[in-house]
């Protein structure tokens, strides 16, 4: 008898399928063009950077990536991609 398993977030699974989850990429269509394939995989390409913040910013951000069980740096990613989608590329 095959037990099926149901996680109600990411949180609840265990470590290796959190660590697929993170890693997972949501496609936007079956229907792209191999031009449309390429330009999604490199507008999902990261390049490393260095930044200085303050001391007590990153504290804020570890405190809360510990909470959600997640990387702070990927919490500062997000945010940053948010902002720039939300009000830097709406004009």
């Amino acid at each position: 008898m095959n037990k099926q398993i149901k996680y109600v977030e990411e949180t609840d699974a265990p470590d290796d399928v959190r660590e697929s989850f993170d890693r997972a990429v949501v496609v936007p269509s079956f229907n792209m063009t191999p031009e449309e394939i390429k330009a999604f995989g490199d507008s999902r390409k990261k390049k490393a950077i260095t930044i200085h913040l303050k001391n007590q910013t990153i504290e804020n951000f570890k405190l809360l990536a510990e909470k959600q069980n997640i990387k702070y740096q990927t919490i500062i990613s997000d945010l940053l991609d948010d902002y720039t989608e939300q009000h830097l590329l709406q004009r």
